[in-house]
């Protein structure tokens, strides 16, 4: 533009020189450099021009990279989001003075007490655990990991402390921590460690019964010494072998490896069959057994495997037979169950005029080798029958039942599904 205007200047020049006559010469030497420069000066500008329009070009492609780049960072970050709030585990992000700057929708369920608001809180008082409060700072101030068990509220959660690498890209985040709840793992340790404990101890008793009777029938003579010493053996060998063969239904219950074949079959028959396969055993005992079927009406058709149900209801009348003393009477029952189940159940009952259960034991006695006090005193039971019945129940999506008071008897039950009519 600066040409242009030299240019403009110099032929204003040479129209003066012309018009004053004083130099036509130089006045039309002048306008040729005025014209010039003027071209030149519009060539300047055109370029210039064409160049701001190429800059122009440029800087909205960049723009428009950079709005690409953003839109992918956004992205990735709602796709991260996502990610936390779907998992159970806790994700905690803390700044360098170990205050809680970000917590997944998991975390902030679990550390959230009342109206208070964990963000901007000291980790300490989230969670109350000096070890990891000491990790944390050596994680801030040395850029250490660590994994640690830390206990909050009655459970265990194994615990990464993870130091943040950049701390100037990751603004106030220092260190995350991400905590996995162990509690049921744990549980399950410990259910497993108390069976094989239990199983030793319930296999142990027989052996030594049978050991015992073993050497002392080597040293009686007389026939009648050693039938009593034989029946001794046999008792126990059998209490052992159903303690193996509970253990072994209960283990495939458990892990699963028992799947139930469900099939359509009619309650009274299989029910019937049961009771009847047990009836010389009460009668034995000096017991009445008695059964009823739904009243009125055809045969109940239920979606079972026959098997499981049966073993179900043998291990209730076996535990009645056991523990209602001479002159008792056993009552096998069924019913309708509530319209509210999500899905049409009947329930199957054993009524006996036993012993009963005291109320402080009956919330256990569904439990592997839980056994009431009458039950450990004599020896009798395995300790896993109820537990086998409890199983059976719920892989048919059914539920157990007990009522019972010391000294008036126990009424035990579980409940099975209806077929599907039509």
């Amino acid at each position: 533009m600066r040409t242009v205007g030299i240019g403009v200047v110099a032929l204003l020049l040479g129209v003066g020189l012309v018009a004053a006559d004083v130099s036509v010469a130089g006045g039309v030497v002048a306008l040729a450099i005025g014209a010039a420069l003027c071209a030149f000066g519009g060539y300047l500008g055109r370029r210039g021009l064409a160049e701001l329009r190429e800059q122009t070009v440029e800087q909205g492609l960049a723009l428009e990279g950079l709005q690409e780049t953003l839109s992918e960072r956004t992205a990735e970050r709602d796709q991260l989001e996502r990610a936390l709030a779907s998992t159970g585990d806790m994700v905690i992000a803390l700044d360098r003075d170990a205050r809680i700057r970000y917590l997944n929708p998991a975390a902030e369920l679990t550390l959230r007490s009342g109206d208070r608001e964990p963000i901007g809180a000291p980790l300490l008082e989230a969670v109350e655990d000096p070890d990891l409060y000491d990790a944390v700072r050596l994680a801030i101030e040395d850029g250490t990991p660590a994994v640690l068990v830390v206990l909050r509220a009655e459970r265990r959660f194994r615990t990464v402390v993870a130091p943040v690498a950049d701390v100037a890209e990751s603004g106030p985040w220092s260190v995350v921590l991400a905590m996995h709840d162990l509690s049921d793992l744990y549980e399950a340790e410990i259910a497993r460690r108390d069976f094989f404990i239990n199983a030793s101890h319930e296999l142990r008793t027989p052996l030594a019964s049978i050991s015992a009777a073993a050497e002392t029938l080597e040293a009686v003579s007389r026939p009648k010494d050693s039938e009593r010493f034989r029946a001794i053996i046999q008792s126990e060998a059998g209490r052992m072998s159903q303690l193996v063969e509970e253990m072994l239904a209960l283990a495939r219950l458990e892990s699963g490896l028992t799947e139930p074949e469900m099939e359509v079959v009619g309650m009274e028959s299989l029910l019937a069959d049961a009771v009847d396969s047990i009836r010389p055993q009460a009668e034995r005992e000096g017991l009445s057994l008695r059964y009823a079927g739904l009243k009125g009406g055809p045969e109940t058709m239920i979606m079972a495997d026959p098997e499981l149900v049966e073993r179900a209801l043998l291990n209730l009348l076996h535990n009645a037979v056991k523990f209602t003393d001479e002159g008792g009477a056993i009552e096998v029952l069924s019913e309708l169950g509530d319209d509210s189940d999500p899905a049409p159940m009947v329930w199957i009952r054993v009524r006996d005029t036993g012993i009963g259960i005291e109320p402080a034991e009956q919330s256990r006695i569904f439990q592997r080798f839980y056994r009431i006090d009458r039950a450990r005193q004599s020896g009798g039971g395995t300790g896993l029958g109820l537990a086998v019945v409890r199983h059976i129940a719920e892989v048919h999506g059914g539920a157990v039942s007990l009522e019972s008071a010391p000294g008036q008897g126990s009424t035990f039950g579980f409940s099975v599904p209806l077929a599907q009519q039509g």
